[in-house]
């Protein structure tokens, strides 16, 4: 078993190693770190070398006895995961109850039992609450991983009875080097992109490619310049962003965002715009543009994305929003 997009988490790997071998593991950990830089690799990694019957010198998992072929299979019957139902929604108390009542009988393979809660923050009110009495009662040689891009959303009582590692992205070179393997149809100039778009995540960059995102980022983009110049009616620019929720249902709104808090920063320096493979259309806009009313639909769109992860109907979000956007030139169309 070789390493994975987790190559940049080696400090991470040894310390946790370090603390394996003097029977230091904590009870449960508690994984941050930005999206898409291999947080649930790293977690499958060391689960692989805990679960193990014959591990590397630096504490791999050799990939080839009894566990691990189970594990490559997801039959293992000591590792445990707890996620949502349904990607976007929440991990509920029934979940985390059946989790309890599978750690409370003894392991089939009587070494380490491993856990990951992923995302840990979606765990509900009442989910939070029995997951917490786990946690003040662990099970003997278990390790819970909890795995979050949002530490703070996690209750306090649950933050204090983890360990925290919190995992780096990698340097700029290291992480376009591994996305132009992963990627090799990809040309060099969309690999940069994807890292620009992504902050820097490789494996979230990776996606990008492979599912086609920058080819939808630059419809909804082409949709936001029509309602600008007013060639393209609002309501159809907000059919054209359902189509992108379909991939996810915040990355839109973080598009536009990006996009308008451009606008803003070309006044100043044109030169460290997020969506610097449009610096033209940006700069061909019409103007001037208040403002105070970007910055205010920048609110509006923070508000969004917290209420993109509600029940709200997300077709009446975005009409809301490219209305807004096309009344900020709406003065040069009339």
């Amino acid at each position: 078993m070789t390493i994975p997009v987790t190559q940049w988490h080696a400090t991470a790997w040894q310390q946790l190693q370090a603390g394996h071998r003097q029977q230091r593991l904590p009870h449960a950990l508690l994984l941050s770190g930005e999206a898409g830089i291999g947080k649930a690799e790293f977690a499958a990694w060391l689960a692989a070398s805990l679960l193990c019957e014959q591990p590397l010198e630096d504490g791999q998992a050799c990939g080839t006895c009894h566990a691990c072929q189970r594990l490559a299979a997801q039959t293992h019957p000591d590792r445990f995961r707890l996620e949502p139902e349904e990607p976007g929604k929440a991990i509920k108390v029934d979940a985390v109850r059946q989790l309890t009542r599978n750690l409370s009988l003894t392991g089939h393979y009587g070494g380490y039992r491993v856990v990951t809660v992923e995302p840990a923050e979606v765990m509900n009110t009442n989910a939070a609450n029995a997951f917490l009495k786990t946690l003040e009662e662990p099970p003997a040689s278990t390790l819970l991983i909890l795995i979050t891009s949002y530490p703070a959303r996690l209750p306090a009582t649950i933050r204090s009875r983890c360990q925290p590692l919190h995992l780096h992205s990698p340097d700029p070179q290291t992480a376009l080097a591994w996305l132009q393997q992963e990627a090799p149809d990809s040309a060099p100039q969309e690999a940069e992109l994807a890292l620009r778009l992504t902050a820097g995540a490789p494996r979230l960059a990776a996606h990008y490619l492979r599912e086609g995102w920058l080819a939808v980022r630059r419809e909804l983009i082409e949709a936001l310049i029509g309602c600008a110049r007013g060639n393209t009616d609002p309501l159809a620019a907000a059919a054209t962003a359902q189509q992108a929720l379909k991939l996810d249902r915040q990355l839109p709104i973080q598009w536009m965002y990006h996009w308008v808090a451009d606008l803003i920063r070309l006044a100043y320096d044109e030169n460290n715009i997020k969506n610097n493979d449009m610096t033209g259309e940006l700069q061909a806009l019409p103007t001037p543009v208040e403002y105070s009313a970007l910055h205010h639909l920048l609110d509006k769109l923070q508000q969004a994305r917290r209420l993109s992860e509600t029940t709200i109907n997300p077709q009446l979000l975005w009409e809301d929003l490219m209305i807004d956007w096309s009344g900020l030139f709406g003065a040069r169309r009339g």
